[in-house]
């Protein structure tokens, strides 16, 4: 309880003591007499930085003045428990705050500095909680109350009966919920863009796959070719060794025939020469046989022309004999005769020679067709062998060419296989059984074509696969983290939402039927309902009030007028204040630009909350004149301004 209010240099006051008592404690006086200056007063102390009167509380000191010192003498008992401040151990402290033109303010518990953080700590310990705007409602505050939406009004509804934690709560869950309801739609959007894309780098795997299988098709190909290839070059090579080996026995057995058709040629020779020597003996014989035959058909000849002579001298002789007898005819006869007996005896002679010539002869003859026989045979073989030796070393010269070039065949061959070889083993094991080598061309050329759209794709892949493949089970299982988190909170917004809608029925259920019995004091009645209450944000608070028997109208209408209206927010935020645990209470100037009807109407309404209220002290401040229904605990203060400062006296309840 504020047992004195000390104001010092503040505003209008120099130095004014203002005594309060338990119970209500009307303040009343002129307009600018300095009224709700107690109240700002009240307020500044209890902590507040900022006013409706001015922007900087420097400008709350009173002028040509340095300094402001407004105290607030308040109860420091402790009935149970500690004191509310027990750095004191008075039964009252006095708290001040000092407010200076520079701008520097602080406070100070019984004239000692305290901080602002023990200052408010003592207050709640009090259960005063300066910063509830029922606590004092300042000036217009009614004004303003009426004029804001039905959603600001249950906003401050729940400020200030302290039902604020469970709206944030509630938005909290909200703000929660559209958090993870956006972080969902965003994940489910990353997710489905994660999917799109791990699933473009699945199948780009499997093409790499694929690619990564053709490879090692196309490399056992490649190995399998190349072993046909070996296998073919080394059969090849085998064939060429075998030709060769063949091509050396057929060189040999040709040096054979070349030597043997070589010893043929040469007895050929050998055979020929003597043939000849014997041939050209049995013709220099013939020679002389035909000469010895030519001698003797000569001699012959003139034999037989001599004895045809002789004859013929015989004849004539013969003749001349028988004619002359004469006796030397005879003996010429004779002598002719005889010569014709020695030619016929020496043809006889040659005649027989020449048949013996004649036999030796043809035994030379028949020789010599012999010899020339074996000469003409001699010769053949001497062809036969010549060219049996031509055509064996002919044949020779071809074979060992052939040998040759087949022997370069090998090496070449040799030095291709070397590094097919080579190639072989970095490919792998030898290929067994390797298939025929346009049936791997045809497999290894249909490898290549399915190759061929695949050659873009790398090792890289595989890396985006698997790192696309890890975020897209993380994205899902954050997915299923939020969704089960949003379920959480939704759930946890439906139980705060229920919560709040429970404690807020409660209230207004309570809050109703106070605001209906206050208004029943001045013969009105009202209700409180809560508009949209499916939606916290969008909840409002609409209050209903009847006058003169009507039936209770919403105030957010045109049927109240304007007078009617504030009695019932004035009687609203009255009922509403009596849910505040404070011990104590303050309305400012409730009464500014009403009638004097609505005038007594209000102040019997403020009567009946202090009434009412559980509050040990309660302000009023009113410009005008009142009627207070009964005398018990009313303390009235008037303020009045003599010459520029204001001047509080307590009025005496006859």
């Amino acid at each position: 309880m504020i047992r004195e209010v000390q104001l010092s240099n503040f505003m209008s006051y120099k130095n004014t003591s203002i005594p309060l008592r338990p119970g209500l404690n009307l303040i009343i006086g002129p307009n600018g007499a300095g009224k709700s200056s107690i109240l700002l007063g009240i307020s500044v102390v209890l902590g507040q930085a900022y006013t409706e009167r001015a922007k900087k509380l420097s400008e709350l000191i009173r002028w040509n003045e340095q300094e402001a010192r407004i105290s607030l003498l308040i109860d420091n008992e402790a009935p149970k428990g500690a004191r509310p401040f027990p750095q004191a151990r008075s039964d009252k402290v006095l708290i001040t705050r000092v407010l200076k033109r520079s701008g520097d303010y602080h406070y100070l518990l019984n004239n000692k500095p305290v901080s602002k953080t023990t200052l408010v700590e003592g207050l709640s310990r009090i259960g005063l909680n300066p910063d509830n705007m029922l606590v004092i409602m300042h000036q217009l505050m009614v004004g303003r109350f009426g004029s804001v939406s039905p959603i600001d009004k249950l906003l401050l509804l729940e400020d200030a009966v302290g039902f604020g934690a469970y709206r944030r709560e509630v938005l909290d869950a909200s703000s929660r919920l559209q958090k993870l309801t956006t972080e969902r739609e965003t994940m489910s959007s990353v997710l489905e863009g994660t999917k799109e894309t791990y699933l473009h780098w699945q199948r780009e795997y499997e093409k790499y796959e694929l690619k990564r299988k053709l490879e090692d098709q196309f490399k056992d190909l490649q190995r399998e070719l190349i072993w046909r290839r070996i296998i073919r070059r080394e059969s090849s090579q085998k064939r060429t060794k075998d030709r060769i080996s063949s091509l050396h026995d057929k060189i040999e057995e040709t040096r054979e025939e070349f030597e043997t058709s070589h010893k043929q040629h040469q007895q050929v020779l050998v055979d020929l020469a003597k043939v000849s020597e014997q041939l050209e003996l049995l013709r220099e014989e013939h020679l002389k046989v035909e000469h010895g035959r030519g001698l003797r058909a000569g001699a012959l000849e003139w034999i037989a022309r001599v004895t045809k002579l002789l004859r013929s001298q015989q004849d004539v002789l013969t003749s001349l004999q028988q004619r002359a007898h004469d006796v030397s005819l005879a003996k010429e006869n004779d002598q002719l005769s005889q010569l014709l007996s020695d030619l016929v005896e020496e043809q006889e002679k040659i005649s027989f020679t020449a048949k013996t010539a004649d036999e030796d002869f043809e035994k030379v003859r028949i020789g010599i067709a012999e010899l020339a026989s074996q000469v003409g045979r001699n010769t053949d073989r001497l062809i036969e062998s010549r060219v049996k030796k031509e055509v064996s070393n002919f044949k020779l010269a071809l074979m060992e060419q052939e040998v040759q070039d087949l022997e370069v065949q090998l090496r070449i061959a040799q030095e291709e296989i070397d590094p097919l070889r080579t190639q072989a083993s970095q490919l792998g094991p030898a290929f067994e059984n390797p298939r025929d080598l346009q049936q791997i061309s045809l497999d290894v050329a249909s490898v290549q074509e399915r190759l061929r759209p695949l050659a873009h794709l790398s090792a890289e892949v595989e890396k985006m696969y698997k790192n696309y493949g890890e975020l897209y089970e993380g994205l899902k299982k954050k997915a299923e983290v939020v969704e089960q988190n949003r379920s959480e909170v939704l759930g946890e917004l439906r139980e705060r939402f229920d919560r709040w809608k429970t404690v807020m029925d409660k209230l207004l259920e309570e809050l109703s039927a106070r605001y209906n019995a206050l208004l029943s004091e001045v013969e009105s009645k009202g209700r409180i309902v809560i508009k949209a209450s499916k939606d916290i944000e969008k909840a409002g608070l609409e209050l209903y009030a009847g006058f003169k028997g009507n039936e209770p109208v919403s105030l957010d209408g045109l049927a109240p007028s304007g007078g009617e209206r504030t009695v019932a927010l004035v009687a609203f935020l009255l009922s509403l204040q009596q849910f505040i645990s404070s011990p104590f209470r303050a309305i400012d100037e409730f009464d500014v630009h009403m009638d004097p009807r609505n005038r007594e109407t209000v102040s019997k309404l403020i009567h009946a909350a202090a009434k009412a209220t559980d509050s040990s002290q309660y302000i009023a401040i009113t410009p005008g004149q009142v009627t207070i229904p009964g005398e018990e605990n009313v303390h009235v203060i008037v303020v009045q301004n003599i010459e520029g400062s204001s001047v509080v006296r307590e009025l005496t309840q006859p």
